[in-house]
């Protein structure tokens, strides 16, 4: 069945691809739709058989969304050759840093293959820097990297000790001493995204490559971004490299959907780099995803107000329940409001509330991750499966070398199938279990000794392909142990009590529910204001600029049907707030 696109949708899929075009898409208007019929459009009309189109997003699972989008469109079978479709990061690293490995790391390779290897903050290098550093010890070269202004900047895993490091005012010999542990670990052919993208920059401004640089814009003349809000700063100058050399520039999305500051990505930046390379600017101000109660409320959070909402209704769509103490008191009013719709999440700015609609135990270490997984594992419950499969595959990724797919219960990146990953996943959490791990009233310390034993059996099992087998290795010679302090008492009563599990209501954090639509979605504030930012319902309503405005206007986007936020018992001032920006205080 043919679609019938609206006429701001058709202004893009018609628009010209000699030129820059910013398309700025409110949510719920079809964006990806309208993205994926613009490239089959040009993709079938395209007569040049070694230049292609690329077509950029931020996620494995956004790349595939718009796979099975553009396929629609094409005859079966219909090969994306010469075109490119994935991530930012994995287009530059294919294109750019790998095609010039030894040139820009002096990595030699290993046989015929000179491929640079991604670790992460958590995989186990033994790169390091020869002094120590703010009272932290030495500084493993995986876990900074240098920015587009030559920064150093720390990414450990440890919010604290970032912190620390990051606030150091480094000597030169300091600096020498850092570049020369991450020169080696560049020599020995692995990188960070973030090195990843610095080595990019340095080849698009190396006028010895400047033939390179010409060659590549030959080969993709246009760049689709999607989600362009969530490009950073070097990102931006990449693009812009690009630009400056002939490439044409495409972004979609919404900058009021910007959540990404911790990667310094700020949607001004983005606006002006519109603004400086003069784009042609078009907008899809239509949303098809919810009614004109919630659009309303979304456009006070963000002082946007040009978007037009589904359906009007006249009974409100929007609600505020209030806890006592804790969100978990709501479980039963939730369900109350979810009846009779499918999809219905609880979203939240972080993991720690989620947690509580899982087990009353907090900061899990990777062991007791491990005993939740198991103790949660129920194949013919799927919110209780898709639990215990993150919370297993948090356990693996803790003990690998490699970096991980984002979304993608931490699949490795050398692992290509997704699907694979998460059978092997479901395969081994069946196999623990029924070799004695769901038996959790037995010592910490008999329970890890036995966990221990299981786990460096799994890469040999018959379910496991040679290719999770290969990037498991490090799963062989696993070292386990019991919580401090625990090693003598019974796993269940320190492991908490798991709560109520229902079908009809999943749970996400603002970040991963980015993109989705939910039948009812319930926004969960914390109960005090000043903890993680954007966590607390008064900072969503601050500042209509700010970044948890931004938090509060995707996850209230979500919705089709109805808006919930929870929030601890509030005073009459503060019900006066919520009422005056369109809630119905219950």
């Amino acid at each position: 069945m043919a679609i019938e696109f609206t006429g701001e949708q058709l202004e893009y899929i018609n628009s010209s691809i000699k030129e820059h075009v910013f398309l700025e898409a409110c949510p719920g208007s079809g964006k990806t739709e309208v993205v994926a019929a613009k490239v089959a459009q040009e993709l079938k009309s395209w007569n040049t058989g070694t230049v292609g189109i690329a077509i950029l997003s931020f996620a494995n699972s956004a790349t595939d969304e718009l796979t099975k989008r553009i396929s629609k469109h094409l005859s079966p079978g219909r090969s994306m050759y010469p075109h490119f479709l994935g991530t930012f990061d994995s287009f530059i690293y294919k294109n750019i840093v790998n095609l010039l490995a030894t040139e820009l790391t002096g990595f030699a390779g290993d046989g015929n293959d000179s491929s640079i290897r991604i670790v992460e903050p958590s995989g186990h290098l033994g790169y390091q820097s020869q002094y120590q550093y703010g009272g932290r010890g030495k500084v493993f070269a995986h876990q900074f990297s240098l920015n587009g202004s030559n920064e150093i900047i720390f990414e450990t895993g440890d919010s604290v000790k970032n912190r620390t490091l990051n606030a150091l005012a480094f000597e030169d010999w300091q600096e020498r001493d850092l570049l020369k542990a991450k020169n080696k670990m560049l020599e020995g052919g692995f990188a960070t995204y973030r090195d990843i993208e610095y080595l990019a920059l340095n080849a698009l401004s190396d006028d010895e490559l400047k033939h390179f640089v010409g060659l590549l814009v030959k080969r993709y003349p246009l760049i689709i971004i999607d989600e362009c809000q969530d490009l950073s700063e070097e990102q931006l100058a990449i693009l812009q490299a690009l630009a400056d050399n002939g490439a044409q520039l495409h972004f979609i999305g919404d900058l009021h959907q910007a959540i990404y500051g911790f990667r310094d990505v700020e949607p001004d930046k983005v606006k002006q780099f519109v603004k400086i390379n003069k784009f042609t600017a078009l907008k899809l101000s239509r949303n098809f995803r919810s009614c004109q109660n919630i659009v309303n409320l979304c456009s006070i959070i963000t002082g946007r107000h040009d978007i037009t909402g589904n359906v009007s209704w006249l009974d409100s769509r929007c609600e505020v329940i209030q806890y006592d103490k804790c969100p978990t008191e709501l479980i039963e009013t939730f369900e109350e409001r979810c009846n009779g719709f499918k999809h219905n999440v609880i979203v939240s700015r972080g993991h720690s509330i989620l947690r509580k609609f899982q087990t009353s135990a907090t900061k899990l270490n990777n062991i007791q991750q491990l005993a939740l997984a198991i103790k949660q594992f129920n194949p013919n419950n799927m919110e209780a499966l898709n639990n215990s499969l993150e919370l297993f595959s948090e356990f693996i990724r803790y003990h690998l070398k490699e970096s991980c797919k984002p979304r993608s219960f931490n699949c490795p990146q050398s692992v290509d199938s997704s699907l694979a990953w998460r059978r092997f996943l479901c395969k081994s959490l069946e196999h623990l279990a029924d070799n004695g791990l769901q038996n959790m009233k037995v010592s910490w310390s008999d329970w890890v000794k036995l966990s221990k034993a299981l786990v460096r059996t799994l890469t040999k099992l018959d379910f496991c392909t040679e290719a999770i087998s290969t990037a498991l290795t490090p799963l062989n010679e696993v070292n386990l142990a019991s919580p401090a302090g625990l090693a003598k008492k019974e796993v269940n009563t320190f492991l908490g009590s798991t709560a109520k599990s229902t079908l009809s209501l999943s749970k996400s954090t603002i970040h991963g529910a980015k993109g989705e639509t939910h039948d009812v979605t319930i926004v969960v504030s914390t109960a005090k204001a000043g903890g993680q930012p954007g966590s607390h319902w008064m900072s969503w309503l601050s500042d209509p600029e700010s970044e948890a405005a931004r938090f509060a206007y995707v996850a209230s986007s979500r919705p089709q049907h109805h808006l919930i936020w929870a929030v601890k018992k509030l005073k009459n001032k503060e019900k006066e707030v919520l009422e005056e920006v369109g809630f119905k205080v219950r």
